[in-house]
């Protein structure tokens, strides 16, 4: 670098730096200024005081948002301070929700909960950390539930306070701005709440678990959980399809297709036991993702026994054998019927003698037994129910369009 460049990125440098140094000057002035109005008593700051307050809090990210609302002036009056010192904690994972805060300066970190080895005991892992401008403490006050989460001053930290009263008048409803976790929790709320296994459990608890849950946008083909291997969560199908495919013996058989709503994982997960089988993504899906702990934290025992008993378990590992057996009769059955129906088309008068085939003459199939089908699990309505008296739809379609009305008459009359 030559002297007279390295001279000018000095003075640059040096320019920066009292450009910085003076507005950390006025920034420490401004904050020191709103330290002193934030602590005169809400009934006793004049409309002066309200206005200062209102142009020192421009600045803060959260506070912005409500600059052009009608009750920013109101916020500003019930706004206080509160300085924490460096690893104080702000409030317990489990505590009453009594307060919303703003970060004025400094940094927290947000703590969840999370077993250990030891029964009782439990380890604390970071989720997030927030700086100048966030907020956080929303969430309780937003649904009426516990503190969601544990969060310590990472640093010395001034934070901007609202009381619950205050927030539910004024910032509760404005759901447009307050577009944090709560957006997205309502959103998960409001589908557990649909969720028909979930029925019995009480609203506090839907709305304790929903802040736990993690939703996943996966492809087609994804494995989510596989025989053999102990879940740690339970599994909520938002949107998409998921198969379930047992591995036995003679191979691995698709025993269910799952839809939206329903869980699956689940009671291996709460019995900390090895899942039987093995769930695919069959199109791309939305899975919500709830851990174990989570759910037995939150929900009450009574409510928890409730829930395991309304699990249904699909049949037997002997059973899904012969399942798998009768199934491929079945397939096969129908193979030969159509191949069948054709046939007897080509050997029909006036069609091409160098076309007929040895079969000459219409005869009707008997069915396979059906003993396993006719006993067959339910679990719920959108489960698979094996057809064991009818040809599948695009089966019939092949067929009407090989062979003559008349024939198909016939058909019908025999076999649907």
């Amino acid at each position: 670098m030559q002297p007279q460049n390295w001279n000018k990125a000095v003075i640059q440098n040096l320019q920066d730096m009292i450009i910085n140094q003076a507005d950390m000057s006025i920034f420490l002035r401004q904050s020191q200024k709103l330290r002193v109005l934030l602590t005169i008593p809400p009934k006793e700051r004049t409309d002066d005081h309200i206005k200062e307050i209102s142009v020192l809090v421009q600045g803060v990210k959260f506070l912005s948002r409500y600059r052009d609302k009608p009750y920013y002036n109101e916020l500003c009056r019930n706004l206080y301070v509160k300085t924490f010192q460096q690893r104080k904690t702000i409030f317990k994972q489990g505590d009453k929700g009594t307060c919303f805060y703003v970060i004025l300066s400094g940094i927290v970190k947000i703590y969840a909960n999370e077993p250990t080895c030891f029964p009782g005991q439990f380890k604390k892992r970071e989720v997030a950390v927030l700086g100048k401008g966030n907020c956080f403490g929303e969430i309780a006050l937003f649904f009426g539930s516990q503190r969601t989460a544990t969060v310590i001053a990472e640093s010395e930290c001034d934070l901007l306070m609202l009381d619950r009263d205050v927030f539910q008048q004024y910032i509760q409803g404005d759901s447009e701005t307050l577009d944090l976790q709560s957006t997205n929790l309502k959103d998960v709320r409001h589908f557990l709440k649909k969720v028909q296994q979930f029925s019995y459990f009480t609203s506090e608890e839907i709305t304790q678990i929903s802040t736990k849950c993690r939703k996943q946008s996966l492809k087609q083909q994804t494995i989510i959980l596989k025989q053999g291997v102990v879940p740690k969560s339970i599994f909520i199908i938002k949107s998409g399809r998921v198969r379930v495919i047992k591995k036995i013996d003679v191979g691995n058989y698709e025993l269910d297709e799952l839809e939206q709503g329903s869980i699956f994982g689940d009671h291996a997960c709460l019995t900390n036991s090895i899942s039987d089988y093995t769930y695919i993504t069959s199109m791309p899906s939305e899975i919500i993702q709830l851990n174990g702990f989570d759910l037995k934290q939150y929900v009450s025992q009574e409510n928890l026994n409730k829930y395991i008993e309304s699990i249904r378990f699909y049949p037997e590992p002997e059973t899904i054998c012969q399942m798998q057996v009768e199934d491929q009769q079945w397939k096969e059955y129908k193979k030969q019927l159509v191949q069948n129906v054709v046939n007897d088309k080509l050997n029909s008068r006036g069609f091409d003698k160098r076309m007929r085939l040895p079969e000459l003459r219409y005869k009707l199939i008997d069915a396979p037994d059906q003993q396993i089908f006719q006993r067959t699990f339910v679990l719920r309505q959108s489960c698979r129910t094996p057809q064991h008296k009818q040809l599948f739809p695009r089966e019939i379609e092949s067929l009407r369009n090989q062979i003559s009305p008349k024939r198909m008459k016939q058909f019908e009359q025999n076999y649907l």
